[in-house]
């Protein structure tokens, strides 16, 4: 039986992580995955040591709130590798556990591939080269990171992006549609629903002045978030979507979006949108210091252009991102120019099929040869 041993450590890791499992599953029918990660990777098969992904922060203060527990499950999982020597360790993104974690499993002698590389491009581009010194392969989803791995050296293959895959798999029913039905999307987070829904509800309450017919659904990672947000709405009326982002999506006309994978999803769907970020002050004072990307959004990153606006910490209030969702609610220049770039955007990241060939290149690192 091949043992693979699995980390992500964010609400998207967990769910590549779990197109990542099945495609395994049908590429090595005996493979026996398990380690840290979500609900999701679980439900895929995944023996789940810790749910990581489910507790999951936002923010450079917000970390070091955590760190103690986030501590204890890396010497855990350390001493756990040690002892059970699988056959190969898949790391997909978070990088502050994750590269630890690497380093540890290359002087273990067990086989390191990086599926999901953390946004080196975007802050601390020396930790490509830490990257670099422990991974057996890297498989990345985004097309322009390929070049950034091979240029020094480093086993690396585009795999394409899986958001495309889950997309494909999922058939939505249709629910929320409507004429006008605003799509807000304020983070899987406690923290990103408490520092961004209430913007969200403002800007609704502008819209709703204008558009009296509209219908405002809240797409929500779990219930705990859908208690929160019911909360934090009191008595503006809206709707709540658990666990059915997708369904949201497809049925809205314009989206409030955080900053995040949402971004991407939201564009693959079509949907106009705009974007907003906020955490910590002392979080983004720290950000500013060490990041360096033009834009914040996914999508504005991929396009090499600003196509979404970014609503970014003191920009993201209602007075502000009002006029802009308004613009493009209505049938705009402006709306028929995001529709455009973001289908654009969509055709850059080529064909379904991620998680296939992310499968098969962790299967040819494992044929390579045994190890430890």
């Amino acid at each position: 039986m091949t043992r693979i041993f699995l980390v992500a450590g964010e609400a998207s890791g967990d769910l590549h992580g779990a197109s990542l499992i099945r495609a395994l599953q049908k590429a090595l029918p005996a493979v026996q995955c398990e380690g840290l990660g979500g609900h999701r990777m679980a439900e895929a098969g995944m023996a789940l040591r810790h749910d990581l992904a489910g507790e999951a922060v936002m923010g450079f203060s917000e970390v070091v709130r955590a760190f103690a527990s986030i501590r204890r499950v890396f010497v855990e999982t350390a001493a756990y590798l040690e002892q059970t020597r699988p056959e190969a360790l898949v790391l997909i993104d978070y990088p502050g556990f994750n590269m630890r974690l690497g380093k540890r499993a290359k002087k273990m002698g067990i086989p390191v591939i990086y599926y999901i590389s953390p946004q080196v491009w975007a802050w601390k581009k020396r930790r490509v080269h830490t990257i670099a010194a422990m991974v057996e392969k890297m498989l990345v989803i985004l097309p322009f990171e390929e070049k950034l791995y091979t240029d020094i050296g480093v086993d690396c293959t585009y795999v394409g992006h899986p958001l495309l895959d889950h997309i494909a798999r999922v058939e939505t029913t249709g629910q929320y549609s409507g004429d006008l039905v605003i799509g807000l999307l304020p983070g899987s987070r406690e923290q990103e629903v408490k520092r961004l829904l209430g913007t969200m509800i403002e800007v609704a309450q502008g819209i709703r002045q204008t558009r009296p017919e509209a219908r405002f659904v809240v797409a929500c990672a779990d219930e705990a978030r859908e208690r929160q947000v019911r909360a934090l709405a009191g008595d503006f009326p809206i709707e709540t979507a658990v666990g059915a982002t997708y369904e949201v999506l497809d049925a809205a006309h314009f989206c409030l979006v955080a900053s995040g994978t949402a971004t991407l999803e939201t564009a693959l769907f079509g949907v106009p949108m705009v974007i907003l970020y906020k955490v910590s002050p002392l979080s983004y004072w720290i950000a500013r210091r060490v990041v360096d990307v033009a834009h914040i959004g996914l999508v504005n990153i991929l396009a090499g252009r600003g196509i979404v606006p970014e609503f970014i910490q003191d920009e993201a209030v209602a007075g502000k991102v009002l006029p802009c969702a308004l613009e493009l609610i209505e049938d705009s220049p402006a709306r028929r120019k995001m529709v455009q770039d973001l289908a654009e955007v969509r055709e850059t990241l080529g064909a379904e099929g991620a998680s296939e060939r992310a499968a098969a290149e962790v299967v040819a690192v494992l044929e390579g040869g045994a190890h430890g």
